[in-house]
């Protein structure tokens, strides 16, 4: 962070004149996820409507390789009722493409937040509309991991943020690699490879 920006934060900074990397993003990979029917589990006080879904599998393409999201895993929803706003949390296993296939666990959260009627409208499976992914925010944080050595170094001990959006019973989602190497910061470079249906 520049000393321009931590005079901008108000307060007391500790160890002002410290000059740390700041973090850059590096578009990574692109997710569709297909979603089963809701199950609702009733409002929680104090917390939300809670909703509990599996997935339907899904396909993922990436630059370190292509694959299948296994059906199963979960996808988990706290529904904030006055406000339509959703706090998302999901843990699923990827299969890569290849003849000996490699197994990568996913873990994410995020938050879909916006106007109250978008969101309404973006949590109806059996809306055929596509809402512009511009009208809300659909942001999460994810973290990957496997015992597999082919694609260790790639995705263990590191972190991503994603981008995404609903449509009907499938999820998408961009996803960019936290990197502390400047040059790498950039908008999504969609060029680098090829997306698979």
């Amino acid at each position: 962070m520049q000393s321009d920006q931590l005079y901008a934060i108000a307060g007391d900074i500790p160890h002002p004149d410290l000059q740390l990397p700041a973090p850059s993003l590096s578009f990574d990979f692109r997710m569709a996820i297909k979603l089963q029917p809701l199950i609702a589990l009733g409002t929680v006080p104090g917390v939300g409507q809670r909703n509990w879904m599996s997935l339907d599998g899904g396909r993922w393409s990436a630059t370190f390789g292509t694959g299948t999201v296994v059906t199963g895993g979960n996808y988990t929803q706290t529904v904030d009722p006055r406000t339509f706003s959703v706090r998302m949390d999901t843990m699923y296993l990827l299969k890569t493409d290849d003849e000996v296939p490699a197994y990568i666990e996913v873990r994410s959260q995020g938050y879909r937040t916006g106007p109250r009627d978008v969101l309404r409208e973006v949590a109806d499976p059996n809306q055929p509309a596509v809402v512009d992914a511009r009208a809300y925010s659909s942001r999460h944080f994810i973290t990957m991991e496997t015992g597999d050595a082919r694609y260790a170094d790639r995705v263990n001990h590191n972190m991503w943020v994603g981008s995404g959006m609903r449509m009907g019973d499938e999820v998408i989602f961009d996803a960019y690699r936290v990197t502390r190497d400047s040059h790498h910061s950039t908008a999504a470079r969609m060029g680098s490879f090829s997306f698979q249906n």
